[in-house]
Parts: structure tokens; C-alpha cells; sequence
């Protein structure tokens, strides 16, 4: 009974370890065709969320310019911060496929582009805060119920 039962557990793990791979592949397909239907014309996933939410706030047509104009002014100082990403990721890639780990130079790295990091998680803060100020007290209060519940 108790060999049954790892046996089974051997299995499965087995398994869903040689579908791993399979689910990566899965995943750029889907990535793929996101990106096919964005080049279409068709809305920005972001865009999507951005009416339900609006529709799930009932935002008035003066919230919603002032949240489109907090998503542009976002979305302008994101652009800046692509390229330090993209250094960044580079580098992370070339320690990636190198044949051992070299701990000291990736802490190193990532001690590099601290500020960096800190800028982009402060810039979501404001963003953020800025869209909460434009809110009303019961809006804000579906707006966190409507994070979390996206957020799973």
C-alpha cells in the first residue's frame, strides 16, 4: 500500500515535470498571438481593464480623462526606464548562461540597478495615489476590492 502510494506520487511528479517544457511552449504561442492581435489594432489588454474597471466604478467623464492622463504620464516615464531594463536583463542573461552561477557578480548587478528599481516601484506608488485622489471615498473602496480580486 505505502509503496503504491509513492509509486503514484513518483509518477505524477514525473509527469508534470515532462509537461513543463510542453506548457512553456504553450505559453509563446499565446504571447505570440497577444501580440499578433495588439499588432491588428485591437485594444491594449490594459485598455480592456481600464473600461472594466471604469465601468465597474461608474467613473464620471471627467474621472476617466484624468485617469487616462495618469496612465500617459506613466506609461511616457516607463518608456524611459525600458532601456535601463533592458541592460539589465542582458546582463542578467549573459550570467544566466554562463556554466556556474557567479553569485558575487549578480548581487553585484542587482546592486547596480537598485535605484533603478526603486524609481520604478515609486513612479506605481504615485501613479497609484494619484489615481486614489481622483476616486471618490466609495469608489476607492471597489477600486482595492477590484485589486485584490484581479490581483488572484
Amino acid at each position: 500500500m505505502n509503496i503504491k502510494r509513492m509509486l503514484l506520487i513518483g509518477t505524477i511528479l514525473v509527469s508534470s515535470l515532462a509537461i513543463l517544457p510542453v506548457q512553456e511552449v504553450i505559453a509563446k504561442e499565446g504571447q505570440t498571438a497577444q501580440t499578433e492581435h495588439m499588432k491588428k489594432g485591437k485594444k491594449h489588454p490594459m485598455m480592456r481593464q481600464f473600461k472594466k474597471m471604469a465601468k465597474h466604478l461608474a467613473l464620471t467623464d471627467e474621472q476617466k480623462t484624468q485617469v487616462k492622463a495618469i496612465f500617459e504620464q506613466t506609461k511616457l516615464k516607463a518608456k524611459e526606464q525600458k532601456e535601463t531594463m533592458k541592460g539589465f536583463k542582458e546582463q542578467v542573461k549573459s550570467l544566466m548562461s554562463a556554466p556556474t552561477f557567479d553569485e558575487k557578480a549578480f548581487i553585484e548587478l542587482h546592486s547596480q540597478y537598485q535605484t533603478s528599481f526603486t524609481e520604478m516601484a515609486l513612479q506605481k506608488a504615485k501613479s497609484k495615489h494619484a489615481i486614489m485622489q481622483v476616486l471618490t471615498a466609495e469608489q476607492r473602496e471597489k477600486f482595492m476590492k477590484f485589486n485584490r480580486k484581479h490581483r488572484r
